[in-house]
């Protein structure tokens, strides 16, 4: 029984089929719009600690979740000079050249601390102003 016909709004003369409608409705709906990676639109932060050599996996996911518009905050206050040194600075390295070819922004922000962007001036650092003044 047609919805229409329940309520009394539809004759049983009247042998309008509106499935086409609909069906035809449902092929001009646009798909559902992709949020663009690039745009950073996912507001994710993640915080990625170094404590010792940063595996090829590892890599793998930061880059992803950077592809999908996450910032990542790099934090390697607890390697030593040398673990520094021997894989941490290749790690930042690499992981700047990625932002970078994806048109992001990477920039020390402490001596032990990094900032991917994934675009350029999504950050920025504020003077602390002075209250008495």
């Amino acid at each position: 029984m047609n919805i229409m016909k329940l309520f009394g709004f539809d004759s049983d003369d009247d042998d309008y089929d509106d499935s086409d409608d609909y069906t035809e409705e449902r092929k001009r709906k646009p798909a559902p719009r992709k949020e663009n990676a690039r745009s950073g639109s996912s507001g994710k932060l993640i915080l990625f600690n170094v404590k010792m050599a940063v595996s090829d996996e590892d890599k793998r996911r930061l880059c992803d979740e950077f592809n999908n518009g996450a910032m990542i905050l790099i934090d390697m206050h607890e390697l030593t000079q040398r673990d520094y040194e021997e894989f941490g600075h290749n790690f930042i390295t690499f992981m700047k050249g990625v932002a970078f070819a994806r048109g992001g922004d990477g920039r020390g922000i402490d001596p032990a601390q990094y900032i991917l962007t994934p675009r350029s001036g999504m950050f920025e650092v504020w003077p602390k102003e002075d209250i008495n003044e």
